[in-house]
């Protein structure tokens, strides 16, 4: 996974930055900054978002930046601050569970929080190389239909229908690596595992892996719990 991951992102890597040239930025697009105070750094861009997460648990949300002043401010342009890649799962909504407005997160979904299609890799580099975003969440989830499926794909020979094998093939290298676990507890075991490969194969790509090395971007990994609303590192 790891190895397809960086093949194919170095390819989209290159192409991304043969078009930024000095500027840094790729495409035509030129973020406006946005006027509320947007987090600099890697570390303060996990603690906006945990923040934001404490406040959902506690039903205490302040939804900002939700109002018709922000949207046509962003209507100008957009500097998200942080890369969500999670499930494209109906009760997982970023902007909700980490109580964030229009603008703050650039969000990729793919149903079980894989990266291993170079359309999704490249749908983060755009958001790193254009707009400068200095954290990149891989966020799972409790109870993952997606994974669920790649447990019986892989113990059980189960034979998916239509495309779904291209959403569960991802996820059986995470599935393989916890094959030693209790039958109960596999599915959890392979969600963690699942985001943790998924992080490590992100930071293997240079478009990636070099903002990392000089402390402009990092990786994370993110469990959110459908019943507490939390999230927890992997």
């Amino acid at each position: 996974m790891a190895g397809g991951l960086a093949a194919a992102g170095g390819t989209l890597a290159a192409g991304a930055l043969s078009m930024t040239g000095s500027s840094g930025m790729a495409f035509a697009e030129t973020p406006k900054a946005p006027t509320a105070p947007r987090p600099s750094t890697p570390d303060e861009a996990l603690s906006e978002l945990l923040a934001g997460n404490k406040r959902f648990v506690r039903g205490k949300l302040e939804q900002p930046r939700r109002d018709s002043v922000r949207r046509t401010e962003v209507a100008q342009g957009q500097a998200p601050y942080a890369i969500i890649l999670t499930c494209s799962d109906s009760r997982l909504a970023p902007e909700v569970i980490f109580d964030e407005g229009l603008g703050d997160l650039f969000i990729v979904r793919v149903a079980g929080n894989t990266g291993a299609d170079p359309l999704i890799i490249g749908s983060m580099e755009y958001s790193v190389v254009t707009f400068g975003s200095v954290l990149l969440m891989v966020l799972g989830h409790s109870d993952c239909g997606a994974v669920k499926a790649a447990v019986e794909v892989v113990t059980q020979g189960k034979t998916l229908p239509g495309e779904l094998p291209a959403v569960t093939d991802p996820i059986a290298p995470a599935v393989q690596a916890v094959q030693g676990q209790p039958a109960d507890q596999m599915v959890d075991a392979a969600i963690r595992q699942n985001v943790k490969m998924t992080q490590d194969a992100l930071g293997q790509i240079s478009t990636f892996a070099d903002p990392v090395q000089s402390g402009k971007l990092k990786i994370v990994g993110y469990e959110y719990e459908l019943h507490s609303g939390k999230v927890t590192p992997v």
